[in-house]
């Protein structure tokens, strides 16, 4: 998936980033992905491995990332296979990035800088998901998921119900499943909160109760169980968790004027978005990223 041409994508050196490339390939084809630390790698106290959302890759997430590598972190990121600057015709399927994750995690582990500290895995919505079935194959001390869902199969309904109907979507359901079976096999449903539950891994769930996205009886933060387990519903949040309410309802009015015909004109769409405060509609809710930060150093 490329970039959408229509909204801006804070570089790195806007935070005054360190930025060195980690060299990771999954099944044959070359992702891309990147080292992110504001003090020296050796001094960063622990590796965090993001595992971005569906998209654009990890690029969306840069002020994320950057409050991360505030903290001390060495944070790497990466794009799975058909995002971003990762090559690849098509992401192929939700289980691929875990698949991708897992890669990168083989590349830290390779990595003569990073391989010895300890590791936290952390993702936002699909990167969530990868985030807690990823528990299971690799060895993590903790999992930060925000937004996330539980299965494959019932965030592809839910999305799809506003386009198709419900009925038909819940009728779909059962073919979404046999295709993610076809795919990955016996990975393809994974299921994300019997991952995290049975991986024992120290996790800290996060939802928002104005989740638009993912529905409350699909997402892992109302139905993980453990005491390794922190779940949290902020009050007033949408999908992008991390977000100040000021920023959500930015991007409520951005994802709006998206729609192809929001604008009569393509002068009319240059026009708002070259207007568009994008910096304010990815300012971060100090209170959350704190929440997420406690967590992490307890771990």
């Amino acid at each position: 998936m490329n970039r959408n041409v229509n909204l801006k994508y804070f570089p790195p050196e806007d935070f005054g980033l360190n930025v060195r490339g980690l060299k990771v390939v999954f099944d044959g084809t070359p992702l891309y992905a990147a080292v992110y630390s504001l003090k020296p790698e050796k001094d960063c106290s622990r590796v965090v491995l993001f595992c971005h959302g569906i998209g654009a890759g990890h690029a969306p997430y840069m002020t994320e990332i950057a409050k991360l590598a505030s903290f001390g972190y060495a944070v790497v990121a990466y794009d799975s296979i058909g995002c971003g600057a990762s090559q690849g015709k098509n992401t192929r399927g939700f289980y691929a990035n875990v698949q991708c994750a897992t890669a990168t995690y083989i590349a830290i582990k390779g990595d003569s800088l990073l391989r010895d500290k300890p590791v936290c895995l952390v993702g936002h919505s699909w990167g969530a998901y990868a985030a807690l079935c990823l528990t299971t194959v690799v060895w993590a001390d903790c999992a930060v998921a925000l937004s996330g869902f539980n299965t494959p199969s019932k965030i592809m309904a839910d999305s799809s119900a506003p386009v198709m109907g419900a009925t038909l979507a819940a009728i779909c359901r059962p073919m979404w499943w046999l295709i993610n079976l076809l795919k990955f096999g016996v990975h393809g449903n994974a299921n994300a909160v019997k991952r995290i539950q049975k991986s024992q891994t120290p996790a800290f769930i996060a939802y928002g109760s104005r989740d638009k996205t993912v529905r409350p009886e699909n997402t892992p933060a109302n139905s993980a169980k453990g005491p390794h387990i922190k779940t949290v519903v902020y009050k007033n949040k949408g999908h992008n968790v991390y977000n100040t309410e000021r920023a959500q309802k930015l991007l409520e009015e951005l994802n709006s004027a998206l729609s192809p015909s929001r604008f009569r004109t393509p002068e009319a769409r240059k026009s708002y978005f070259s207007k568009f405060d994008f910096k304010a509609a990815t300012e971060e809710d100090a209170s959350v990223m704190d929440d997420i930060r406690a967590f992490i150093d307890n771990h």
